[in-house]
């Protein structure tokens, strides 16, 4: 099994080994972890060889050597890869300065947070097409940033720190919230209480920021699945309508109607 997905400067690549199995002996010229998903892997880094346990991944910087093996059983591997470029861009956007290279450390505990990135761009990109994902290739990495350590860490802390205050910090954690939890019966006041502040400031804040209204951008997102669902084989508009987060089926088709210009039956029916 492999499931592979390859962006401008991101990538994520899902497979499994068979007992005994490895790869081959290979450098790259962008960053890679190495996520242990079952199974027993052993890497080798450089003239390093370690056991990868379940809760631990391999962070190998470009040019430096690296394999995987699977012993006792079959393997999965899920293997994150990004370049110097977007690292480059996304410190410097977020710190306001010049980054030197960072440097990772290469042994590091899994962080869940950037598996869930992963696997969500993945389904994304299935349903919805490379078009739609690769535009989230700077989030992707301000979280493998946030959450992978190394000397970036200090100046990056600060300054998340400091970008969750301004305007566009709290525009793009609603943002975030909403994208993570639109499945739900979501309200402002749910909304403003995860954000820990006045309902009325991150209503200004976010219509100031966006030009829109955090129900908006709330139906904007639900719309969006839900097409890209209606395109499957074999979605139901009921069940679609539920699935994204409506708690009734007529809202759902006046406000699929209203973005799309047909209705939500029509809409499938195209790709039938």
């Amino acid at each position: 099994m492999e499931m592979r997905l390859e962006l401008d400067h991101t990538g994520v690549l899902l497979f499994d080994l068979q007992d005994g199995e490895a790869d081959e002996v290979h450098p790259h010229d962008h960053y890679q972890i190495s996520i242990p998903m079952s199974g027993n892997i052993t890497a080798r880094h450089n003239d390093k060889h370690q056991h990868l346990e379940s809760e631990k991944a391999l962070l190998v910087p470009p040019g430096d050597i690296h394999q995987h093996e699977a012993s006792g059983d079959k393997g999965m591997i899920m293997l994150i890869s990004f370049n110097e470029f977007i690292v480059q861009q996304v410190m410097e956007e977020r710190t306001g300065q010049r980054p030197s290279p960072v440097d990772f450390s290469s042994l590091q505990a899994v962080p869940a947070e950037v598996v869930n990135e992963a696997e969500k761009l993945m389904q994304a990109a299935a349903f919805q097409g490379i078009g739609r994902v690769i535009t989230n290739e700077e989030a992707f990495t301000e979280t493998i940033l946030t959450y992978m350590q190394g000397s970036h860490s200090r100046i990056w802390e600060q300054a998340a720190a400091h970008h969750r205050m301004t305007a566009e910090g709290i525009t793009a954690q609603v943002k975030a919230f909403i994208k993570e939890n639109y499945r739900q019966n979501l309200s402002l006041d749910a909304i403003a209480s995860q954000m820990n502040m006045s309902k009325y400031h991150l209503h200004r804040t976010f219509v100031k920021q966006t030009g829109m209204t955090p129900r908006a951008f709330i139906h904007d997102v639900r719309l969006m699945e839900a097409a890209a669902r209606l395109k499957g084989e074999g979605c139901d508009v009921t069940t679609t309508a539920y699935e994204v987060g409506y708690q009734s089926l007529s809202t759902f088709s006046r406000a699929f109607k209203a973005r799309y210009g047909m209705t939500a039956k029509g809409y499938a029916d195209q790709y039938r």
